[in-house]
């Protein structure tokens, strides 16, 4: 892997957080990957990361889609840490990506010092990008920015979730201070389809009121680029619904893309059932069914 002295933050419209370089005291890793499709499957053709970002080498269990996990060694942020993530898929390339732990928002300092993620992936027609990770645990005190954008064009395929759990209950920890922002965007030929932003305020009342979290502890939100009817969406409902997976659920067809929300307390039943829907869709999408990255088996 070849290491290059400075990789570019992740451009963002204005007026929106980026990720930029910080003092050399906290981390600034960036990393940035391209695709192609070559003889029958798809390679990453170049990498380069400054940081404590890094990939594992790619998979290939089912043949052509190149499985990817990406790895943040320190895993989690501290006050002042800004992790950027770049993805370029090639016509024809067809990756998916998912991270082997969760991701974690530590505590912030005194001064609130914010800590920032962004991941920009850009998609050519004819591809198609699977984005899955694992959760993000918000510590109580944390300020943390989790920017998710995506830039399709022609005919490129996403399905992509992001998963947000404040505080940590099993600990006895709740969210009373602190502060993450998170963003989730999602063009087409520099169409807006989805721009969404939340902000979690520690101690506020849209975490405890009916009208907001209602208390819940876990948020997850999945996009999938994929125009249902009335009975796929009916019969999605009703296999999720047959799961009995506690929290609230949510699946609707907004334009060109099928959204389905979590409102809950576990990261595992989220997961559970995004991966549920995430099975039946993948074929809807023209794909092969799915096969399920090894690495959430540990």
């Amino acid at each position: 892997m070849k290491v290059l002295p400075r990789i570019a933050p992740i451009s963002a419209p204005a007026g929106t957080p980026g990720v930029a370089a910080t003092a050399a005291k906290h981390w600034a890793a960036a990393i940035e990957l391209d695709f192609e499709h070559r003889r029958d499957r798809t390679a990453l053709v170049r990498s380069s990361h400054v940081g404590p970002l890094r990939v594992q080498r790619p998979f290939y269990p089912e043949g052509g889609c190149c499985h990817l996990y990406l790895l943040h060694p320190p895993g989690g942020m501290v006050p002042g840490d800004e992790l950027s993530v770049a993805l370029s898929l090639a016509s024809g390339s067809h990756l998916l990506m998912t991270t082997p732990s969760a991701g974690k928002v530590y505590r912030s300092d005194a001064h609130a010092t914010r800590q920032r993620q962004g991941v920009m992936a850009k998609v050519a027609a004819g591809a198609m990008l699977e984005w899955l990770p694992q959760e993000t645990i918000v510590f109580e005190g944390a300020q943390g920015i989790l920017h998710n954008r995506f830039e399709l064009s022609g005919d490129a395929r996403l399905c992509a979730w992001d998963i947000v759990v404040l505080g940590r209950r099993a600990s006895g920890e709740a969210f009373r201070h602190g502060r993450c922002e998170q963003l989730f965007e999602v063009y087409r030929e520099g169409r807006p389809l989805l721009h969404e932003r939340t902000n979690y305020i520690g101690g506020s009342a849209m975490l405890t009121a009916p009208w907001g979290m209602a208390s819940a502890s876990v948020s997850g939100s999945m996009v999938v680029t994929l125009s249902t009817n009335r009975d796929q969406l009916d019969s999605l409902r009703e296999s999720l619904a047959a799961l009995a997976l506690a929290g609230e659920w949510g699946l609707s067809q907004k334009g060109e893309l099928l959204l389905v929300r979590y409102l809950g307390d576990s990261a595992e039943k989220a997961r559970w059932g995004f991966e549920h829907i995430w099975a039946r869709v993948r074929p809807m999408m023209g794909q092969a069914v799915v096969s399920r990255p090894r690495i959430w088996n540990t």
